[in-house]
């Protein structure tokens, strides 16, 4: 299961260093590490991720894409997720805002734009179908509350006939906001998408 904005991160000003693990109750998200690379790439390359995450597997390609991201030099913070003792996926997460080009998407198709933005795969076939991805979801949302306090929501686009994920994202407690084809450069985009977005609770 993903969502499908899978391209590398450039461009966004970065705050990695300051992330602290977060671990909540089934899983820990650990930050990407130039050794995390390498599982990128096999996770890339499956087909149940390949339909969806749209770009190179290759670990020259990945290593291009998200080595940066690795060494704290990108916005985006990337997360490998660990569950059951295990790395079993892929999370990341950036403030919409420092992001022009998908700003200018989201602003495009919503009319307003900001909040934070997350992607996400599970590379592990075997975990694939067991709920895991809604549990991962919703509690990738409450670290990334903690993470960006004054945001309050968070946006993920992804592709109509991605089921399984919109699925997930809906159990997670978002809701659909939109439907339609996404003005984008990006291959992961292309396609009549939808996008779901979830409100911070008020205390």
């Amino acid at each position: 299961m993903t969502s499908e904005r899978g391209s590398s991160p450039s461009g966004r000003a970065r705050r990695f260093l300051l992330v602290q693990n977060d671990n909540l109750d089934e899983f820990s998200f650990v930050p990407l590490r130039s050794s995390d690379l390498p599982s990128l790439a096999v996770w890339f390359a499956r087909p149940h991720v390949a339909r969806w995450w749209r770009e190179p597997s290759d670990l020259a390609s990945v290593e291009r894409n998200y080595g940066p991201l690795a060494q704290g030099l990108e916005p985006t913070e990337g997360f490998i997720v660990h569950f059951d003792r295990r790395p079993i996926g892929y999370v990341q997460r950036y403030l919409i805002d420092e992001d022009p080009d998908w700003r200018e998407t989201i602003q495009g198709a919503l009319g307003h734009a900001g909040g934070i933005g997350i992607d996400y795969l599970i590379g592990e076939p075997d975990v694939i179908g067991r709920g895991v991805g809604r549990r991962l979801i919703a509690q990738f949302v409450g670290a990334s509350w903690k993470r960006y306090r004054s945001a309050d929501r968070i946006a993920v686009a992804l592709q109509q006939d991605n089921i399984a994920s919109w699925k997930a994202l809906e159990a997670s407690g978002f809701r659909r906001v939109w439907e339609g084809e996404l003005v984008s450069s990006d291959p992961s985009d292309r396609g009549p998408s939808f996008i779901y977005v979830v409100d911070r609770q008020q205390d």
